[in-house]
């Protein structure tokens, strides 16, 4: 596709090839002299040559803000930006940047023979979790977009890696959350969720067998995908307080539109789990929208926009490049997605699930399903893994402190009993203090590897917005640096 743009001025005539959003290289340099001799108004020449110019400049800038890898770049760069904005005013939270391509991410673990011998094995457990001193992490972003098979332009395994990183995940206690491309639904673009009826259907062909594997497996619990789109800044208008004086207008078509810049939906979760973490050092209130208008999953971190309509501009609007409906949104988290959807009376975005990949099994009691759905949504996940990491530190530091697996097991005991309350009645802030309605541990000895433990912890915490009582069990080992 190619289009000349003109710079028109009184006696100046200068063409200007774009060619898929690329300036052409003239052949060879040209200069331009005019003379103004001949004209009674001059300054308003030299204003239209400027208007010119700045016409120009700003095609050529709405060129480079629109290329699809540059908004990638810019998009992933903000959504980092809102990460660090979120967590400037605790200490608590610390932010660590792995700058890998998703491409760079499969290779690695094609190349490992089991998942425990891959690169980000290494950097996230044995470094960190499983290493004395070691900070383990509580929650991995990936700023990617997966789908369930191969295509011309998306050459990767995107499952084998998704059921790669799980097991990684797991095995560290540290939730994954991605996002997911269109093609996933067979869609072109979010904007089109809209008009699917039955979201659910498409997951049931051929194409989708490993898919559905995927979501089988114990350790998808360990992974969350969220969606659509959310908007990372709102188009560029015109400044009349620049300095250089370049009148810039970002194009900006209808709602939805490419020339938005949008991003990755993880980022959304990730700024709401850090909020709940800062409020009570705790991840159950991370989805739906309180009534005091705070907290919960509520998304009000990144700009909404005034989208034109019939000439007016309208109420700014929610920052997803798609409105899903109550249905929409209840079909996407039974396909294991975590949607963002919009809260109509506040203009802003919600999680009002938090559903992981794994897709809980159906018992033929109504109370056991329930229990299996709520094991795997990821709040819940992530609630159980910051005990599974403060265990796993208690057992590297005391391990050679007690003779017997009873002592230690007594000693687990005691301490998790120190974030027990019974009273369901509770306020979240004394909730928060005392996040388990009950646990229990047992400890064992392994045979034949002297000094070592296994640990089985069941934990009962207090359910946000549930009715139905479940608990969790957490299979670990506890061994000291000496062994």
């Amino acid at each position: 596709m190619q289009q000349t743009l003109e710079a028109a001025a009184p006696g100046v005539e200068r063409k200007i090839d774009v060619v898929e959003g690329r300036p052409v290289r003239p052949e060879a340099p040209r200069v331009w002299r005019l003379d103004l001799s001949r004209h009674p108004d001059k300054r308003l020449v030299i204003d239209q040559l400027i208007a010119s110019i700045d016409a120009l400049l700003t095609a050529q800038v709405n060129a480079i803000l629109h290329h699809p890898r540059f908004q990638q770049l810019e998009a992933s760069w903000r959504g980092l930006l809102q990460l660090t904005e979120a967590s400037a005013t605790t200490r608590a939270v610390k932010i660590r940047v792995l700058d890998v391509s998703w491409r760079e991410l499969c290779r690695d673990f094609e190349r490992a023979i089991e998942f425990d011998q891959s690169q980000l094995f290494g950097k996230v457990y044995s470094d960190e979790f499983g290493t004395p001193g070691g900070e383990p992490f509580g929650l991995l972003i990936g700023d990617y977009y997966v789908q369930h098979q191969r295509a011309a332009d998306h050459p990767t395994d995107d499952v084998g890696t998704l059921k790669a990183i799980a097991a990684v995940a797991a095995a560290a206690f540290c939730p994954f959350v991605t996002s997911c491309s269109p093609a996933l639904f067979g869609l072109d673009s979010f904007a089109d969720l809209s008009n699917t009826v039955d979201l659910g259907r498409s997951f049931e062909g051929h194409e989708f067998i490993r898919w559905r594997a995927l979501r089988e497996a114990d350790d998808a619990r360990f992974v969350g995908i969220a969606l659509p789109h959310v908007l990372m800044r709102q188009p560029y208008g015109r400044d009349p307080n620049r300095v250089d004086g370049f009148r810039f207008a970002e194009r900006a078509g209808r709602p939805g539109a490419a020339d938005y810049l949008w991003g990755n939906a993880a980022f959304a979760f990730a700024t709401v789990v850090m909020r709940a973490f800062q409020q009570y050092g705790w991840f159950a209130d991370i989805r739906g929208a309180p009534d005091d208008l705070g907290g919960g999953g509520l998304v009000d971190d990144f700009p909404g926009h005034a989208f034109a309509s019939m000439g007016r501009a309208s109420p700014a609007a929610a920052p997803m490049d798609v409105y899903l409906s109550d249905r929409q949104e209840k079909q996407l988290s039974d396909l294991g997605i975590v949607p963002m959807s919009r809260v109509s009376y506040l203009d802003a975005c919600v999680f009002y699930s938090s559903q992981s990949l794994h897709a809980p099994k159906v018992y033929d009691r109504a109370t056991a399903s329930s229990n299996a759905r709520l094991s795997a949504m990821l709040q819940y996940v992530l609630c159980a893994s910051r005990f599974a990491h403060y265990i796993k530190m208690i057992g590297r530091d005391k391990i050679g402190s007690f003779a017997t697996a009873q002592d230690f097991e007594a000693h687990l005991r005691d301490w998790l009993r120190g974030y027990c309350l019974g009273n369901d009645d509770a306020s979240n802030s004394f909730k928060a203090r005392y996040p388990l309605r009950e646990a229990e541990v047992q400890v064992r000895d392994i045979v034949g590897r002297p000094g070592a433990f296994g640990c089985v912890i069941h934990l009962k915490p207090h359910f946000q917005l549930d009715d139905v009582q479940t608990s969790f069990r957490l299979v670990t080992e506890l061994v000291g640096p000496q062994v």
